[in-house]
């Protein structure tokens, strides 16, 4: 069993290896890279500049780890040093420096050209796309210890580990030296403790949310920000003052401001701000836990009754429910159920007109990734059951005065727990599926939602964050189904099913 587990896990890790690779290798070969810019505003602006046009594609596509780029400036920076006289004289029209440059960026596999205003040189050079890859993966998990930050204003920064408490008084862990103070905390909000130490970087959001890590934009609140008065003592004086700062995500911040240094008596004064709604993660994540176990008890329900009245009106209406939801396009059932909906039952058809924080604005949204889940459970069990009602285990129990009702729950149901089982994670899967096209339809501000705007706007971090994200709940959710079955069943062994492949 122990070996057994262990080669799933690995093989399930090997799967989203393999799914997530193909996916930057995919979006980093056959995309082209100058579609990246077309939503960003900021390059229209600049149309009418050439140079810094130019420069501005070059650095973002830098950025997104496409080319290497530097310019004449910038290296004359590096050879003389940045406050250096020289490196504006390097500048000048008819320079040296200039076929200096050239010279040295060629044999470095660097392609020159020419700024088309100022006439000065900048050097450019292709990443190779494997080498995209493997750095997509040097860089997805993240340590934090007390030696990553490096403040060259700042030589004598204090580095190691030290209790405290947070705003809210509860212990924590924090470092001096690290990218975030707080390494370790406790608080209300499940899973309870959290932690600093160890982050997965997936590259930054662009263009929209540009510049943010794709992992904070859909783990981050949205809506307004949260203010609150917080009493806490700043240099050994007790301050009080109001803010929207959640303390435990503060980063190293090497300039600190004047409203910094009245909120923060070290260098931790960068972080992220508390929102009154949800991330996209948790809004998906509740429609799509509320979406589950709906059609897992709805549809098995349905499809148990519907067995049990083979050929009746109620599995006849069972089953046309089954074909209509079947037949028709995903889009179109769902369009038809949120008219009924907000007609009949005065429910909002788009999330936002109620907020995240009115139950109400979940109903519809959750109810339509339902309807495809409800049919396919009722099918999947109701085939099962109705096969099992002529086997011989069945004829003898009715033999035995064992009423139909009877007989469906003591054996036949009994028997049907290992099916439904096996169809967890093919729900789940599905409810990944049709939150794309559900969170879309209702405007929900969702992770489903996020992914086909990350692809028209070519948002290639986000895209891949996503896969990845995806990828790893479905294979988790097949691994847990295998898991289940030993649980529900503990005749069956997955060590002699392992021998028996």
């Amino acid at each position: 069993m122990k070996g057994y587990v262990l080669k799933r896990i690995i093989q399930s890790l090997f799967s989203v290896f393999l799914v997530s690779t193909l996916t930057v290798f995919l979006v980093f070969s056959c995309i082209p890279r100058q579609l990246v810019f077309k939503g960003d505003q900021m390059l229209q602006k600049l149309a009418n500049r050439p140079d810094e046009y130019q420069d501005y594609k070059f650095r973002t596509w830098k950025r997104l780890g496409y080319i290497d780029y530097m310019t004449m400036k910038e290296y004359a920076q590096s050879v003389y040093g940045d406050e250096s006289e020289k490196v504006s004289a390097s500048l000048e029209s008819g320079s040296s420096f200039y076929e200096r440059f050239r010279a040295d960026m060629q044999a470095k596999g660097y392609s020159v050209e020419t700024q088309p205003l100022t006439g000065y040189l900048y050097a450019y050079k292709n990443i190779p796309t494997m080498t995209r890859v493997l750095k997509w993966y040097a860089n997805l998990i993240q340590i934090d210890t007390p030696w990553r930050i490096h403040d060259p204003n700042n030589p004598n920064l204090k580095r190691g580990y030290y209790f405290t408490k947070d705003w809210n008084g509860m212990p924590a862990l924090a470092a001096s030296g690290t990218l975030y103070k707080y390494q370790i905390w406790i608080d209300g909000e499940f899973p309870f403790l959290h932690q600093n130490i160890i982050h997965l970087y997936m590259g930054l959001s662009y263009p929209s949310y540009d510049g943010v890590p794709v992992l904070d934009v859909i783990g981050m609140g949205q809506g307004r920000t949260d203010r609150r008065e917080i009493t806490t003592e700043i240099n050994g004086i007790e301050t009080t003052f109001y803010t929207s700062i959640d303390e435990h995500t503060l980063k190293y911040k090497p300039d600190l401001d004047r409203l910094d240094q009245n909120k923060f008596d070290d260098h931790y004064a960068d972080g992220n701000n508390i929102y009154q709604d949800p991330s996209m993660m948790g809004t998906s994540f509740r429609i799509g836990i509320m979406s589950l176990i709906i059609s897992l008890a709805i549809g098995l329900t349905i499809g148990v009754v519907a067995a049990m009245r083979k050929d009746k009106m109620f599995d006849k209406a069972t089953m046309a429910y089954i074909v209509f939801i079947s037949s028709i396009p995903t889009l179109l059932y769902i369009a038809l159920f949120a008219r009924i909906g907000m007609k009949v039952l005065g429910l909002p058809d788009k999330f936002p007109f109620l907020g995240a924080h009115n139950f109400l604005s979940y109903i519809l949204p959750t109810l339509s990734l339902s309807l495809g889940g409800i049919a396919g459970q009722a099918l999947w069990i109701r085939r099962y059951m109705v096969d099992q009602m002529n086997a011989d285990y069945v004829k003898f129990a009715r033999s035995k005065g064992l009423t139909q009702s009877e007989v469906f729950f003591r054996h036949i149901v009994r028997n049907a727990l290992i099916p439904i089982v096996h169809s967890i994670p093919m729900a789940v899967i599905s409810t990944l599926a049709g939150a794309l096209i559900t969170e879309s339809f209702y405007a929900v501000p969702g992770m489903g939602k996020m992914f086909p705007s990350s692809i028209s706007d070519y948002n290639n971090a986000m895209i891949i964050a996503l896969t990845f994200i995806f990828t790893f709940i479905s294979v988790f959710a097949i691994f847990l189904g295998d898991i289940l079955v030993t649980i529900v069943d503990p005749r069956i062994s997955l060590a002699a099913r392992k021998e028996a492949r």
